[in-house]
């Protein structure tokens, strides 16, 4: 019986499951999707805004291994998360 070789995940690969992952962590911390965990509703603007910034520090180290698609499609996504924070934002300080 042969043995399966395990698949080794590589930095790169990591940074893009982190990436999404930190970005559906800062829509349920806008209290747009239910968490994950909890699939309840519920924010927390801090941990949005922690996420957004995470995302942009990992975005800026992806610059060298990311194609330009990926650049556009993450860079779209981050926009809209940001947008959606300053609107909560505005609305909590209201």
């Amino acid at each position: 019986m042969e043995e399966k070789k395990k698949e080794i995940l590589k930095v790169d690969t990591m940074l893009r499951v982190f990436i999404g992952e930190l970005t559906l962590k800062g829509w349920a911390y806008l209290g747009v999707i239910s968490h994950p965990e909890t699939e309840e509703i519920e924010s927390d603007i801090e941990q949005a805004k922690l996420a957004i910034d995470a995302i942009e520090k990992l975005m800026e180290l992806g610059k060298s291994f990311l194609s330009e698609k990926e650049i556009k499609e993450m860079q779209l996504s981050l926009s809209n998360l940001k947008l959606n924070y300053v609107s909560k934002k505005n609305e909590k300080n209201k």
